[in-house]
């Protein structure tokens, strides 16, 4: 169950964000592509400076949004870095020339060491100026790598949202979507709440997650709930769309016989009651 004062906490601040960061894990599923590409185009929608971030490319061409994927932060801040002997270098200096009008960095070494060859300097850029972060499907910030590593103090003074289906011990608010069919259906009243109009981009992906989590609504977790919301999504110009199924392996007697007897031998191995995870390939 959402409660109303964490919509109206993330609503009030929401509203006065200007710059807004949607970052998905290195491994997201469709659910959770599905909700992050929503809340990409529901903050595009509202005239939003947003983007869209992981920490590696996702390729999934169902989703228009993934398109606009980045995999750094930000580049607000020049960074200068070089290897550092404690012993070699006896002071840090910088000036900026009246006439030039430059900045100057200087680095004095040490009587008896030679001076910082320029050619192992090398320059990066870091930094960035975020309001409001939403993590979808992020429990651990340091799962994150570049995305976090260099901005600890970027999530530390950040207003930041998690959407997961538990409640993770990160963020300033937490929503967990467990209680709903999947994390696609569980966030529509919060988008909506943000004032975000289900549009058509917003609609197709939350559908197109809600249907692969459900298994095409065939799923247990399947509910009356879930079949209102199918309807909201199609009245809101959702298109469905057809994923690629997997495909599935059919056993012949005999080698179902075979499978039968590999699982008897793993299981006599184990001496105790252990999970046992046994994958049939298609050859």
């Amino acid at each position: 169950m959402i409660a109303l004062e964490q919509v109206n906490s993330l609503k009030e601040y929401f509203e006065s964000a200007e710059t807004i960061a949607v970052v998905l894990g290195a491994k997201p599923s469709v659910d959770q592509i599905a909700l992050a590409s929503a809340v990409f185009e529901g903050c595009k929608s509202l005239q939003k400076d947003v983007g869209l971030y992981s920490p590696k490319k996702i390729k999934d061409e169902h989703f228009e949004s993934l398109e606009n994927i980045q995999t750094e932060l930000g580049k607000q801040n020049l960074v200068m870095s070089f290897d550092y002997d404690e012993q070699a270098v006896d002071k840090v200096s910088y000036h900026i020339g009246e006439e030039t009008k430059k900045f100057y960095l200087t680095i004095k070494p040490k009587k008896g060491n030679i001076p910082l060859d320029p050619k192992t300097v090398d320059f990066s850029y870091a930094g960035a100026d975020i309001d409001l972060i939403f993590l979808i499907g992020v429990h651990d910030l340091e799962t994150l790598d570049q995305l976090y590593f260099g901005y600890e103090s970027l999530y530390e003074n950040s207003y930041v949202v998690t959407f997961h289906t538990f409640k993770p011990e990160i963020g300033t608010t937490q929503f967990d979507l467990s209680g709903a069919s999947s994390m696609s259906e569980g966030v529509i009243d919060i988008l909506e709440s943000l004032g975000m109009s289900l549009n058509e981009p917003m609609a197709t992906s939350l559908l197109m997650g809600l249907e692969t989590a459900t298994k095409n609504l065939q799923s247990l977790t399947t509910t009356a709930e879930t079949f209102d919301s199918v309807a909201k999504l199609l009245r809101a110009g959702a298109r469905r769309i057809k994923r690629k199924e997997s495909p599935t392996i059919t056993l012949t007697a005999e080698k179902k016989k075979i499978v039968r007897r590999k699982i008897k031998k793993v299981l006599k191995k184990s001496s105790t009651k252990t999970a046992a995870k046994i994958t049939v390939s298609k050859k």
